[in-house]
């Protein structure tokens, strides 16, 4: 067997993934503005431009299409900019979250728009031109410039019309929906009083990284055959098996190069490489294979070798072995990360059972010799969080829940049984353990406070628009009805703005 060369390192298999259904607008907009790190905007939007019409699908039989000076194409050049003046580095991953955020707008908007025609609500046309006059594009010094807006295409202006009416009717539906709802004083005084008791806790934290590499090492030798690899090229065909035993046929009578036909028929992430996917695990391949069978028939091809078409999840595939299968090695530490990679996703339990175990005896500690003490025997020292209410969901307004020392905690304001058990706690009381993500916590309550004057004051100012805010979630969450909506935003988007 010859010696394998250094694995590359691959991060997904050839799959597709389908997108899930979309459930709120307004918050995924607002965390892709919040968390986006890369833009890459203007080049992935001119590859589709200049005159073509991309459907994503439909809402209650009104096409969402992309072409330019439409509402979707508005909302994700409005977007791009967003992201593109924060003047950082581009990635693949952000275009598609702005193109898919834009799309959801536009769900949103269709939405809207049906709400309109049901109800009869229009804009007149003197209430386009009073918008036209406000555009900016059409002002000079301040003031609407006729020689300008006359400067402009007569299709554009026909297009930003009908951009302009749509919007104008979307948010006259919207104001009619949510628009200045009054705030009782009974829903003021609810508000405020979820501003406290605020609590701060002390705590230790039980890392998934913390799970013993001997642990790992077991585990990998137990299910050595899952950590086998192999080097594979692959092409991937969506259309028909019979398209994918043609192109097959090709690669086994070298009419054509496999990496060639990879390059122009396949349909995957590895098409632009050749379809080199470099050394492949054999657990990478099992979400793609409903019987595991066909992946042993991959990993006993010889090196060269071209396999059968495959039957996939996602469609039909061709694989080829470039380097033999390789036992693994667990004294090595690339191996090792793997298994402990592969633990973490599909065997959380095992590392949580470890993990929860230590955090038990750690709490036993704690009640009897205290917390400071007990976290010395398990060489940490105490951590703090930031003072904090009963803030379900770390809604932005009051203390949320979160520390400095480890921001996973953030996560933990999505859990009714955190809160409860936190809030149960007598002064010094120790909790039992909390699973958070990839930690084990365990808290101990280190004081309370009643909520500041100046911050009761700053909330009853923001009550109004914390009540708005909550009502436009509800409103977007109610009136889209997910049986309306034909989603095709993943197939478009890697077929035409990846061409894949």
């Amino acid at each position: 067997m010859s010696t394998p060369k250094e694995p590359k390192q691959t991060s997904e298999s050839p799959k597709h993934r389908s997108t899930g259904k979309i459930l709120t607008y307004a918050m995924t907009v607002l965390l892709l503005v919040i968390v986006v790190i890369a833009f890459v905007g203007t080049p992935a939007l001119s590859s589709v431009a200049g005159g073509s019409r991309i459907s994503f699908g439909s809402y209650a039989g009104r096409d969402i299409v992309y072409e330019p000076g439409n509402y979707l194409a508005r909302q994700y050049q409005d977007l791009a900019q967003r992201v593109q003046d924060q003047d950082q580095e581009v990635t693949e991953g952000v275009v598609r979250q702005i193109w898919q955020a834009a799309f959801q707008r536009t769900v949103f908007h269709e939405a809207m728009m049906v709400l309109a025609e049901d109800a009869g609500v229009s804009i007149s046309t003197s209430g386009v031109d009073r918008a036209i006059a406000r555009w900016p594009e059409f002002q000079v010094n301040g003031r609407f410039s006729a020689e300008e807006y006359n400067a402009t295409s007569s299709q554009v202006r026909l297009a930003l019309r009908e951009y302009l009416r749509e919007a104008l009717v979307s948010s006259q539906v919207q104001a009619d929906l949510y628009g200045e709802t009054p705030v009782s004083n009974a829903e003021q005084a609810f508000l405020l009083e979820m501003a406290g008791p605020e609590r701060r806790f002390d705590f230790v934290q039980f890392s998934f990284n913390d799970y013993p590499e001997s642990e790992v090492r077991d585990y990998g030798e137990q299910n050595a055959a899952r950590f086998r690899r192999v080097n594979l090229s692959v092409i991937t065909i969506n259309s028909s098996e019979a398209d994918a035993q043609s192109i097959r046929e090709q690669a086994v009578s070298r009419e054509t190069s496999f990496e060639d036909l990879a390059r122009n028929q396949s349909r995957d992430s590895y098409a632009n490489d050749g379809g080199e996917m470099g050394w492949v695990y054999y657990h990478e391949l099992e979400p793609d294979f409903e019987d595991t069978a066909v992946i042993d028939r991959i990993f006993a091809l010889e090196e060269g070798e071209i396999s059968e078409v495959l039957e996939t999840t996602f469609g039909w595939t061709i694989y080829r072995v470039n380097e033999p299968p390789v036992d693994p090695d667990f004294t090595d530490a690339e191996v090792l990360i793997a298994v402990r990679d592969y633990m973490t996703v599909f065997e959380r339990g095992v590392i949580e059972d470890y993990l929860n175990e230590r955090a038990r005896d750690f709490v036993a500690e704690a009640r009897s010799e205290g917390f400071d003490g007990a976290a010395a025997g398990v060489d940490q020292s105490p951590r703090q969080t930031s003072y904090f209410p009963v803030n379900y969901g770390n809604t932005p307004y009051y203390g949320t829940v979160g520390a400095q020392a480890n921001q996973a905690l953030a996560a933990a304001a999505f859990r009714e049984e955190f809160f409860q058990q936190l809030f149960a706690l007598s002064e010094g009381d120790v909790s039992e353990p909390i699973v958070v993500r990839d930690f084990v916590f365990v808290f101990q309550l280190g004081d309370e406070r009643e909520p500041s004057a100046e911050t009761l004051d700053f909330l009853e100012s923001y009550v109004p628009l914390i009540v708005r805010e909550f009502t436009q979630q509800q409103v977007q969450e109610t009136f889209i009805e997910d049986d309306k909506l034909v989603d095709n935003f993943a197939s478009t988007y890697n077929r035409v703005i990846l061409g894949r």
